[in-house]
């Protein structure tokens, strides 16, 4: 009989332990669970004894970038339980690299996940992150899962959603090498400075000194013949 309750009292103490890693591990919070690979937060750990209330997951940021350059975004929990909250964001294939932006969230495998449950503020939880899109042009797509959370430690009483978030990036533009300088001068002009050339029409200088030599040789001829 004393065996019995000591071999009770064992797996009782072996199954809290290995709850309570569970529970330990998810607050840490975990990777693989954003739908990228098919599988959300409440299909993972939560699918046992789920709240009713379903909370609503949402991200903010820009959805066009420029190849290469860096968006910033928030993932927003907002409902079910809403004690505290945690979440899961992976990026695309070759979509580009996932970086925190604070504290409250950390990189595993590529994927972005919480360092802890942050609690509720305002009846929402905010987490914010960036993005540093790929070098060349394409559709990128972000998938992300919100846990909403009881805040009894348990897997029973919580519930979670998942969404998505597409980002077009675009290649990044290069200035036109063959668009002329305007402010060069046109070198087939005849006349660089600005003035008006004889091309033009214009009466030069060098041009009036014979026209009025030749003049007064006919006056002088005219008046001969006269006397």
């Amino acid at each position: 009989m004393l065996s019995q309750r000591f071999s009770l009292v064992v797996a009782g103490v072996l199954a809290a332990g290995l709850f309570s890693h569970e529970a330990h591990a998810n607050a840490s919070g975990k990777t693989g669970f954003s739908g990228k690979q098919g599988s959300t937060c409440v299909q993972a750990c939560h699918a046992t004894g789920a709240s009713t209330l379903v909370p609503t997951v949402t991200i903010n940021g820009p959805a066009t970038l420029t190849a290469g350059s860096t968006g910033n975004y928030t993932l927003i929990v907002t409902g079910g339980p809403a004690v505290k909250a945690g979440m899961n964001v992976a990026v695309s294939d070759s979509g580009g690299t996932l970086n925190v932006a604070g504290s409250d969230l950390k990189v595993e495998s590529g994927e972005l996940t919480h360092t802890a449950a942050k609690a509720f503020a305002n009846g929402e939880v905010r987490f914010d992150f960036s993005l540093v899109a790929p070098s060349t042009s394409k559709t990128v797509t972000l998938y992300a899962s919100g846990n909403s959370v009881n805040g009894n430690f348990a897997s029973t009483g919580d519930n979670s959603a998942s969404t998505t978030f597409n980002v077009q990036v675009t290649a990044a533009s290069t200035p036109d090498a063959g668009a002329p300088d305007a402010g060069t001068p046109d070198a087939g002009t005849d006349n660089p400075g600005g003035g008006e050339g004889d091309d033009d029409g214009g009466c030069s200088a060098a041009g009036g000194a014979p026209m009025v030599a030749l003049l007064a040789l006919v006056a002088a001829r005219m008046r001969r013949r006269n006397s």
